[in-house]
């Protein structure tokens, strides 16, 4: 510690602060006002067992008591952490409130004007909805914050669509946007969720393998429930969907190779130009479109704009691959110079 006089006016001081008085600070420790007095005069140090009591009361850290000086850097991180709970606070009792007094209004009006329970289920079905996304049941939890977000925001999405369709009708066009978002939230989160809470390597690399393969087959499963309301061959259907996928996949597996990053990425993109490209033209013929949307001639514009469109963003697309091919070997190149000089 300081010496005593300096600890006896530190004391002192922040005793003064918190307005208490030797004999309110001896009650608070259960000892004497004399050795309060004791303490402050620079007589005596206070004993280490009721070193912790004293920072509680007098809100100062431990180091602030042994050194008889504030800390500042400490007090600055104590308000920004006492403001990060209040906005924390803020954050889940503004929303919470809000929904509620907008649930129970819904409630009473509906009851009121309908005299039954109707499109008030809608709303319930919006309000959890929109809860799932902010302030997020998440907040409840302290472990796997983002597996439970998930979870429960695409749960609440399925669930505001389930309750559209039984209420309006058409239940399995709804059960088909559930299937089109199930499938945004594979591709994009499944490889994050891999990442941040599995633990094998060879998971983590088959990351984005993975979630394309579900997203496909998930895709798939979309296309059977379409099936129901318009009148197309089923096979064709899922012999495009397995064509499109076919060129993520092989982006995936060339992303395993051992090789340099720009060299991945123009073969990425040789890859994905070229099976959209010749997919769009597939397409064109299993569904019967006329020969002439994708024909390419740039002098007519009039009845070849899609094929002309499309050839101009395929040359784009080969021009870009290219460039980073040969970016990639020159680098590659540089390297092995740079390697043989040391």
């Amino acid at each position: 510690m300081n010496n005593k006089k300096d600890f006896g006016l530190f004391i002192k001081s922040k005793r003064t602060e918190k307005s208490l008085s030797q004999k309110e600070l001896a009650d608070i420790l259960f000892v004497t006002e004399s050795a309060v007095s004791k303490w402050e005069r620079g007589l005596s140090y206070p004993d280490i067992t009721m070193v912790a009591n004293l920072c509680k009361t007098l809100e100062i850290s431990e180091h602030e008591l042994i050194t008889a000086s504030t800390d500042h850097a400490y007090r600055k991180e104590k308000a920004e952490a006492k403001n990060f709970r209040t906005i924390k606070s803020a954050w889940f009792l503004i929303p919470t409130i809000c929904y509620a007094i907008a649930l129970i209004t819904c409630f009473i009006c509906n009851l009121a004007v309908n005299h039954t329970l109707s499109w008030f289920w809608t709303v319930l079905a919006s309000l959890i909805c929109a809860y799932a996304f902010v302030p997020t049941f998440s907040i409840f939890f302290n472990k796997y914050k983002l597996l439970i977000f998930l979870t429960t925001s695409f749960s609440a999405l399925a669930l505001l669509l389930l309750v559209c369709g039984m209420l309006y009708g058409n239940i399995l066009a709804y059960i088909t946007a559930i299937l089109g978002i199930l499938i945004g939230y594979v591709l994009v989160f499944i490889p994050i969720c891999i990442e941040k809470y599995n633990t094998s390597t060879i998971i983590k690399k088959l990351k984005f393998l993975i979630s394309i393969v579900l997203a496909g087959l998930i895709t798939i499963l979309m296309m059977c429930v379409i099936r129901v309301y318009y009148n197309y061959r089923l096979l064709n259907a899922i012999l495009i969907c397995l064509y499109c996928f076919a060129a993520l996949i092989i982006c995936a597996l060339l992303g395993l190779t051992k090789q340099n990053k720009l060299l991945k990425a123009s073969e990425i993109v040789f890859t994905l130009t070229t099976f959209f490209y010749l997919t769009n033209l597939v397409v064109s013929k299993v569904l019967r479109i006329p020969n002439d949307s994708y024909n390419i001639d740039f002098s007519n514009w009039k009845t070849c704009v899609n094929g002309n469109c499309n050839f101009i963003v395929f040359l784009s697309f080969l021009f870009i691959g290219l460039v980073l091919l040969i970016v990639g070997f020159l680098r590659i190149n540089n390297k092995e110079k740079s390697n043989k000089k040391h």
